[in-house]
């Protein structure tokens, strides 16, 4: 409610105190004409008391007007049925939705990426060393798949082999045998040209020793291998489930 219209709604409470004040004037008036004073002097008590209330009724208004009255007045001419204003002060919406995750470093996403590599690569030997062991096991000494199986992990990481390597002699296989497997597993690694695995079935079978390494170049492979104990194959994982039956 603006100020112009609590000062208009004052005119009423003046009204009132205005009537109260001529009704006290007037009783006392009346009590000073019963007391037996002439009525000229009644009327000038009756205009002093008037003006005293009107003195009086300044003094309160000049103490209380500014901030008792209006509070009073407002009180009296509020009306009834106030609508809330509602409350405009904004307010924290909680974000809900989950943080983005943090970037992964260069250096996170370089050490996760060889770690998959070299998972992988741990999962392709292993597979290769079970064909081993279902291939060449039978044929050598606990001892002697032991090494070739170090031999073929080395292969696998293309290092060197050392070179007081004791060659592994294996029996009831063919040098054809040893030829399509030194074969299959350049095929499966992929490392390389196939015949480079010559110099690698050299330095690990003993049966193979004394070959001319371009004669066993020429026998890796072999179109027709059923005949043969260790067949040449390109598919490792059907070759496991064949020997496995």
């Amino acid at each position: 409610m603006d100020e112009k219209k609590i000062s208009n709604s004052s005119i009423i409470p003046q009204a009132i105190i205005s009537v109260v004040c001529l009704i006290i004037a007037t009783l006392i008036r009346f009590i000073v004409l019963v007391s037996g004073v002439d009525s000229g002097t009644a009327n000038l008590v009756f205009v002093i008391v008037i003006g005293i209330c009107i003195v009086l009724y300044l003094i309160i208004w000049a103490v209380l007007g500014e901030s008792v009255i209006p509070w009073v007045i407002k009180k009296l001419l509020k009306p009834r049925n106030t609508v809330p204003i509602p409350d405009r002060t904004p307010v924290s919406i909680a974000n809900d939705e989950p943080a983005e995750p943090a970037l992964p470093s260069i250096t996170e996403i370089k050490e996760n990426a060889e770690k998959q590599l070299i998972a992988k690569r741990t999962e392709k030997l292993n597979l290769f060393l079970e064909y081993t062991h279902l291939t060449v096991g039978p044929h050598v000494s606990a001892e002697g798949l032991k090494r070739l199986c170090n031999c073929i992990a080395r292969y696998a990481g293309e290092e060197t082999l050392p070179d007081d390597l004791i060659p592994i002699r294996v029996e009831k296989l063919s040098n054809f045998d040893l030829f399509h497997f030194g074969w299959n597993m350049a095929e499966y690694f992929g490392i390389g040209k196939k015949y480079e695995v010559v110099p690698w079935l050299q330095q690990v079978f003993a049966n193979l020793k004394e070959l001319e390494p371009s004669y066993i170049k020429g026998k890796l492979y072999t179109s027709e291998t059923k005949r043969f104990i260790i067949p040449n194959t390109t598919d490792i994982p059907a070759s496991i489930a064949k020997l496995k039956g």
